[in-house]
């Protein structure tokens, strides 16, 4: 059974302070960072999802217990 939800966006530093990791470290785990110029780039060993609103990294409530189960898992 999939628990609904509510649809929130959480800012990094929200993210940091639910897990106590440094917002840097977060960074290193980010999925699917941008470049500079834009571009997304693949990180391979990152397990956290980002979704970006304008130029700004948001992550959504269910990307986030999943990257916290992650870190439980080892």
């Amino acid at each position: 059974m999939e628990l609904a939800l509510p649809a929130t966006l959480h800012k990094l530093s929200d993210v940091s302070q639910r897990t106590g990791i440094s917002r840097s470290a977060l960074y290193r785990e980010i999925i699917n960072q941008r470049t500079p110029s834009g571009e997304i780039r693949t990180n391979a060993k990152g397990r956290l999802k980002v979704v970006h609103v304008g130029r700004s990294v948001r992550v959504r409530e269910q990307d986030l217990i999943e990257f916290i189960n992650s870190l439980a898992n080892g």
